[in-house]
């Protein structure tokens, strides 16, 4: 059975372009496709494999996501409580927006009781697509005094968690993973994460930020080669208080300049493969290197045709060889026909620059900066270093530096020989190196967690 699309041979292209999976694209923020709580949700729903009861849910208009179940809780606590006036107090230390959310990880499965159905997926369905079937089913428990256990008490009964048994993604196609090296590291270190749940209380956000850039990076570098299956690229970050210049060529040319450089060619790769694939009947989208493998020498013709009618409708200039029957030939053709469809000048071109103001502003900036002449760079300021930091050394106690480093490559962030020295300042100025040797060869960092 052929992974293309059968209506393909008829030559219909649609007048939009449209790209469901493996990425936010949108040509505006406006359209709420991220919001950073509704993806904290979503990813402590995969985790933990949990939904909150229907029962409980609160409509987005109805005020509080968590009014049903503060109600619950009144109802226990006036169970056991000798005076009723106890509940004021429990209510107002635990039940502001900003207490609750803090008194474990499944209370952030609240935040996308109203909005499940929205626009505001996108971003969830990113993480959905990173974390696959990943979940946590014993994770580590927090010790907490009498009044915050009997809450979490109630917030695991039966009567207000469920389990999750619906598709993760928002609209129930399923995906292979696009960077299965990162997939990878992202369900190790969102275990780690789970294990540790002050922590992740503390820096999901965080986390997910991390992980939204590094997945845009790497799928930025990756996608154009679509004929071998992505692997790690350098990206070059510096500390935020060092000082960036034009000597330094790797902080330069394999930075977030070269990043930006590719990022125009998301929005085209992902629509086109998603206008070919045939995901409905497959009910699993694949990634455009997984699509190009399973291609079949008979599928070149309905390629063919669709190039054909695509460059028509879209008023793009046609050069490509008619009498070539090879599938891998034309959907070359046709990544090629989707980018010229926003070159500068054609109608398109405005809505492809929307979309990349868009994921600059809300997936990349965080890490950029620019800094004069040396044009744009990426900075890694103290936390995001803690956590990255806590995240490589993982459950070990402690790491050799130059593995350190290693695992730091592996998720895509690197760093000069400059950096890396400042990297080592940064560590003993918070304490947490070891040196085992008078010369310094064997250092060691400790995690903080």
């Amino acid at each position: 059975m052929s992974i293309i699309k059968k209506d393909l041979n008829d030559g219909e292209v649609a007048n939009t372009n449209r790209t469901i999976g493996y990425f936010p694209a949108r040509t505006s923020p406006k359209e709420g496709a991220f919001d950073w709580e509704i993806a904290k949700g979503v990813v402590v729903r995969n985790l933990f494999n949990k939904d909150v009861s229907k029962d409980l849910m609160v409509k987005e208009e109805d005020g509080e996501p968590y009014g049903k179940f503060k109600d619950l809780c009144k109802e226990k606590f006036e169970e056991r409580l000798d005076e009723p006036k106890m509940w004021e107090h429990i209510e107002s230390m635990y039940f502001s927006s900003e207490a609750f959310f803090k008194i474990a990880p499944e209370c952030l499965l609240f935040k996308i009781l109203p909005s499940f159905t929205s626009s505001k997926n996108p971003l969830g369905d990113l993480f959905s697509s990173l974390m696959q079937d990943y979940y946590n089913d014993n994770p580590e428990r927090i010790k907490r005094n009498f009044l915050e256990q009997q809450l979490v008490d109630t917030l695991r009964s039966e009567r207000v968690l469920k389990k999750h048994t619906a598709s993760r993604y928002s609209k129930n196609i399923e995906e292979a993973p696009y960077l299965p090296f990162l997939q990878e590291l992202f369900c190790q270190d969102i275990k780690f994460l789970s294990d540790h749940p002050k922590y992740l209380i503390q820096n999901l956000e965080e986390f997910l930020k991390l992980y939204g850039y590094l997945y845009t990076a790497q799928l930025a570098l990756n996608i154009g080669g679509f004929t071998d299956e992505p692997f790690v690229r350098p990206v070059y970050f510096i500390l935020e208080n060092e000082i960036a210049s034009v000597e330094r060529t790797d902080l330069v040319k394999q930075g977030h300049q070269r990043v930006s450089k590719s990022l125009g060619l998301i929005f085209p790769y992902l629509t086109m493969s998603e206008a070919i694939q045939d995901v409905a009947s497959q009910g699993r989208r694949i990634p455009i290197w997984s699509l190009l493998k399973q291609l079949r020498s008979e599928d070149a013709v309905a390629l063919k045709t669709y190039a054909v009618a695509f460059a028509k409708q879209r008023e793009t200039e046609f050069s490509y060889d008619t009498s070539n029957s090879d599938a891998q030939y034309w959907l070359n053709a046709l990544m090629q026909l989707s980018i010229k469809q926003f070159d500068p000048g054609k109608t398109r071109a405005s809505a492809h620059a929307k979309f990349l103001k868009s994921t600059e502003t809300e997936l990349c900036s965080t890490f950029v900066r620019s800094r004069g002449r040396v044009g744009k760079i990426l900075i890694m300021n103290q936390d995001y270093l803690s956590l990255l930091t806590n995240l490589c050394i993982g459950q070990n106690e402690r790491l050799l530096f130059h593995d350190l480093l290693d695992a730091f490559s592996a998720r895509g962030v690197y760093f000069d020989k400059s950096t890396q020295q400042a990297l080592i300042k940064f560590y003993e100025r918070v304490g947490n190196v070891e040196r085992m040797s008078d010369s310094g060869d064997a250092v060691y960092v400790r995690k903080t967690v």
